[in-house]
């Protein structure tokens, strides 16, 4: 479904169908635009099965979703009682009367009233809040579907964050490691007269630097766990979730050509334009004041006779009809009516700013993608280079003159730092890809 725009002439209420609405205008020129391209559930985009595992819970437990889900009830039921509002009303009113006076016997008298009245705006006043109200439903369907894009990419992003920080722990206490075996060879070097006491305090300066890192990323990993139980509705608690190397990627593909049909079916994109087609229809209510409603009542009883029912019944009928005319409310219907359109300007520039946001995101997300690749693949470049320097000044530290402390631990850190970037970069691909998926899947 191709989105539809808005255009006002005059009082008139036009809602055209505008293909160009999306157009390649809104995403950079370099992106190619298809016909169609179906959007992916969200099971074949997030394939590390754990990670699957803690979606599910969370779209049945969290408590926005839920929310959602009763805003979505709400609505329903106020589009039930739309649909009934063509039919007329019916008011039952049974009364009893019992009179005694002084030494005689008491008289009972009852009456069963009931009353009918239907009422018709003759503008179409009934007809277009009834369109409202379904696109006030259609909307709230569609913000559920939003919430429920937000927390699925919420809980990946923090998934594949937890992931970076155990390897980076990993990493880093693997350096600790590493760097205490220098320290121990430039003490023992100290020991017979090849280094000085400052080579010692370096490598020990280096070695307690690390070793709070490795408390700072503890604490980040902790505090993302904590996040992700609260994404999960769930106490704190240890979150499963695969190895570093184990992590399946997201099956996101940023060279596939953007579709139009994927970036017209974006929630957000549709909740505006339902929120739109409600403005129009909520300007057809205000424009209906201006016409006369007939207003229908008709009523009926039954009662019986004093003492005793002398016939099975009376029926009394009454019919009445009226027309009215609204003349002057001291300004509130053409007020009502100048607010309604404005409301729907509102609601058209909304609608607009929506598919100008999804375009930038697209965009956005397609490039974080592209950079975040090329980085990784110059990343490995630099790391296995910084493997074999830091491998090497030991060699030659242990063995040689040739190589001082300071070049050791220059390349010991040089090291961990391009590892350190590497799973950072790793993070920002699987994060562009999270981004992709929200700005082009339902």
């Amino acid at each position: 479904m191709i989105l539809g725009t808005a255009l006002m002439v005059g009082c008139a209420v036009q809602k055209p169908v505008v293909k160009e609405s999306i157009t390649p205008a809104l995403l950079e020129q370099d992106i190619a635009l298809v016909d169609s391209l179906p959007s992916r559930p969200w099971q074949e985009v997030f394939v590390d099965e754990p990670l699957r595992a803690l979606i599910a819970e969370a779209l049945d437990s969290n408590a926005d979703v839920r929310s959602m889900r009763l805003n979505v009830e709400q609505v329903a039921q106020q589009m039930r009682v739309a649909k009934l509002s063509y039919l007329p009303t019916f008011a039952l009113s049974p009364s009893a009367t019992a009179t005694k006076a002084q030494s005689s016997t008491a008289t009972y008298s009852y009456e069963l009233p009931l009353t009918m009245s239907w009422e018709l705006n003759l503008g179409g006043g009934v007809e277009a809040q009834k369109e409202a109200t379904l696109y006030q439903w259609m909307n709230t369907q569609e913000q559920l579907c939003y919430t429920r894009l937000q927390l699925i990419a919420a809980v990946a992003n923090a998934y594949y964050t937890l992931v970076m920080f155990d390897e980076q722990l990993r990493i880093s206490e693997q350096s600790v490691q590493l760097q205490r075996e220098t320290l121990e060879t430039i003490r023992a070097m100290k020991d017979v007269g090849m280094m000085n006491e400052l080579a010692v305090n370096q490598a020990e300066t280096e070695l307690q630097a690390t070793i709070a890192s490795v408390s700072e990323l503890r604490l980040q990993r902790d505090k993302t766990q904590r996040a992700l139980n609260l994404l999960l509705g769930r106490t704190p608690r240890n979150v499963q979730r695969s190895a570093y190397a184990d992590a399946k990627a997201i099956a996101m593909d940023a060279a596939t050509p953007v579709s139009l049909e994927a970036l017209a079916s974006r929630p957000d994109v549709r909740s505006a334009e339902y929120q739109l087609r409600a403005s129009f229809s909520n300007t057809k209510v205000a424009r209906s004041r201006f016409y006369p409603s007939l207003k229908l009542t008709a009523s009926g009883s039954w009662a019986n006779n004093i003492g005793e029912i002398v016939n099975p019944a009376q029926l009394l009928l009454n019919l009445i009809g009226g027309l009215t005319q609204p003349l002057f409310l001291n300004g509130q219907i053409k007020a009502g009516f100048e607010v309604a359109k404005a409301q729907q300007e509102q609601a058209q520039i909304a609608f607009h700013q929506a598919l100008l946001q999804a375009g930038s995101e697209v965009a956005d997300a397609m490039a974080e993608c592209r950079t975040a690749q090329q980085k990784l693949q110059v990343r490995e470049a630099q790391v296995e280079a910084s493997r074999k320097a830091a491998e090497n000044s030991r060699e030659l530290m242990q063995y040689s003159s040739s190589v001082t402390y300071l070049e050791v631990l220059t390349a010991q850190s040089s090291w961990l730092t391009a590892q350190l970037q590497q799973t950072a970069d790793w993070l920002e691909l699987q994060q562009g890809k999270i981004n992709l998926y929200k700005a082009l899947c339902r």
